[in-house]
């Protein structure tokens, strides 16, 4: 074998090792392009399966969804949609969103702003205005409320929105019902306010009225008693001056009768005096004398004295030297109410003393009459501060305060009591 045929054997297994080589290429590269055509299968079965699976997802849910692209163009309306709407989703497959939702405010009829808008241009949720209406393909409203939020791939890139929305026709019947009561309720309470006031404004004009009815009572009856002080003092009184002046000139005869007729003319000497000295004390306790004339400070010595006297209970009597004349509602109202006082304290205490005290807090006057007997119940000092209750007496004190604009106050337990009227001082 000469050079020549060596050669061409060389040069034909370097030919055969590089068809070689090129057919191993080949097979390796259909065998990637198998696996990558593989792949991609599986990835367009894997995303296909994803689309079925929203699809279903959004087609069962009991919200209406309709999702658009980032032109306003619908690419999908889930059944509950296409049943609020009218249209189908074939139908509505590439139609601008306005066209397939179309909305509007309840009250103006005008069309609302599309949240799907405003969720493309901002990036956020957005919700739809109160009060709006979809108005479906074949004319039917349908309340509604909604929110439109952006769809973002993984790099956060926007490529569509999403929009649910659902029927509040229940909630809108609920709230115009819950408006009708509650203006129902208003009205309601607007006239029982005004028929409150009506029957309050009553209330105050006969409180009043019976006020100054009171007030005419209490000077009708203080006069009445000025009147029969007046009466006896003057007229049974002289009477009985007359008739102790007649026995006098009898006395100055008495030698001439004999012992029973002298006996029973010293008899009725000494009754006509004692008569005389109970119709004095009647007709000062019916209005004292010395309450016109000397003032309160006066006729209460006076009349303590006397009291104490009779009724053998000891009174103390403490006034400051200060309390100058009072005007005359004023002092015959205390006085009243002292002569009231001990009047309960002698009937029913069973108190040995009592104490009296006139004095000044601040800009009032305050009168307080204290014993140390027995005491009143609770339900009977209940009853005592309470207007209509308590007997003629307290509620005679009661109206001479409220005439004069002060107030009764009572204490009580079982180791005596205290009664204060306070009263304004000027």
């Amino acid at each position: 074998m000469g050079p020549d045929d060596h050669e061409e054997k060389l040069i034909r297994s370097v030919a055969l090792q590089n068809a070689q080589a090129v057919l191993l290429a080949q097979v390796r590269a259909e065998q990637e392009m198998i696996s990558a055509k593989e792949a991609l299968e599986r990835k367009s079965a894997e995303l296909a399966a994803q689309r079925e699976f929203f699809r279903v997802t959004l087609s069962s849910i009991g919200d209406g969804v309709v999702s658009a692209d980032t032109e306003g163009r619908v690419t999908f309306l889930n059944p509950v949609a296409e049943a609020m709407t009218g249209w189908k989703l074939e139908e509505a497959d590439g139609q601008p969103l306005e066209n397939v939702f179309h909305i509007i405010q309840e009250q103006s009829r005008e069309r609302a702003p599309n949240p799907v808008r405003e969720a493309l241009r901002e990036g956020i949720v957005v919700g739809l205005t109160n009060h709006a209406v979809l108005v479906a393909r074949d004319g039917r409203e349908t309340p509604i409320a909604d929110s439109a939020a952006p769809i973002r791939e993984a790099s956060g890139r926007i490529f569509g929105v999403v929009m649910v929305f659902h029927d509040v026709t229940e909630e809108r019947r609920a709230e115009n019902e819950l408006r009708e009561t509650n203006q129902l309720l208003r009205q309601t309470r607007d006239s029982l306010e005004k028929r409150v006031q009506e029957r309050t404004a009553d209330l105050e004009a006969a409180n009043e009225n019976l006020r100054e009815l009171s007030g005419r009572l209490m000077r009708m009856q203080d006069d009445e008693r000025r009147r029969l002080a007046r009466e006896l003092h003057d007229s049974i009184g002289q009477i009985l001056a007359a008739l102790a002046m007649n026995i006098g000139v009898v006395k100055a005869q008495s030698h001439n009768l004999d012992l029973a007729g002298e006996t029973a003319l010293l008899e009725n000497s000494r009754l006509v005096q004692q008569a005389s000295n109970e119709i004095r004390t009647i007709s000062y306790l019916l209005h004292p004398p010395l309450l016109e004339i000397a003032g309160l400070v006066s006729a209460l010595r006076w009349y303590v004295d006397g009291f104490s006297e009779r009724s053998k209970i000891k009174v103390d009597l403490e006034i400051p030297s200060g309390i100058d004349r009072l005007p005359d509602d004023t002092e015959l109202a205390i006085f009243r109410i002292v002569q009231e006082c001990l009047t309960n304290i002698h009937r029913h205490s069973g108190s040995s003393s009592a104490t009296i005290r006139v004095l000044k807090s601040g800009g009032n006057l305050v009168v307080e009459v204290v014993d140390q007997g027995k005491g009143i119940s609770k339900e009977k000092q209940r009853g005592l501060t309470e207007a209509g209750s308590g007997g003629v007496g307290f509620n005679g004190i009661r109206e001479r305060l409220r005439q004069l604009g002060g107030t009764l106050e009572i204490q009580s337990n079982e180791k005596g009591t205290v009664v204060r009227a306070i009263l304004k001082a000027g």
